[in-house]
């Protein structure tokens, strides 16, 4: 029979399985790593008007005809840029959070009703008109969430870190 003895040190490959090792025992520098691509596609969705999984905002209900006619800012939920400038993350134990600090961010993520609180009703001027109601309907309009992009965020980061500990 023939045959071959092959001999070598194991010590490269328990190296490489520490370094691995250790990304799972504290992940926060690939969490860190990938928060900021995160951000940025929360804020492409605010580009596009589109939710986590692509639906367009404009889906989950039309804007009023009269704010339409109003509003200053493209599209839905741009008003102003604030909501999307206002977008950040952080790495919080083994988690990354993304959000907005925004008083009205929640409101827009999962709509709701809003109804006056100091005053008998809510007052506002649309198209010119003047209105007084006791609550308004807002729709939702996610624009945070996990979309396929941030998967592949993810898995991209993982590998990069999982290569540079193969490699020492």
């Amino acid at each position: 029979m023939a045959s071959i003895t092959i001999t070598g040190s194991f010590q490269p490959m328990r190296e490489a399985l520490t370094r691995i090792a250790a990304i799972g025992r504290d992940p926060q520098p690939v969490l860190a790593a990938a928060a900021l691509p995160l951000e940025d596609n929360v804020r492409r969705r605010f580009d596009t008007g589109t939710d986590p999984k692509g639906v367009k905002w404009s889906e989950y209900a039309p804007l009023n005809p009269l704010y339409a006619g109003d509003k200053k800012g493209p599209g839905i939920l741009n008003e102003t840029g604030e909501l999307r400038r206002t977008i950040t993350s952080s790495v919080e134990g083994h988690s990354i959070v993304i959000g907005s600090p925004l008083v009205y961010s929640t409101i827009h993520q999962f709509g709701g009703v809003i109804r006056a609180k100091n005053a008998p009703a809510l007052f506002f001027v649309m198209g010119g008109k003047k209105f007084l109601r006791q609550s308004v309907t807002i729709p939702a309009r996610p624009y945070l969430g996990f979309s396929s992009e941030d998967r592949e965020v993810i898995v991209s980061k993982l590998s990069e870190f999982f290569r540079k500990a193969v490699a020492g």
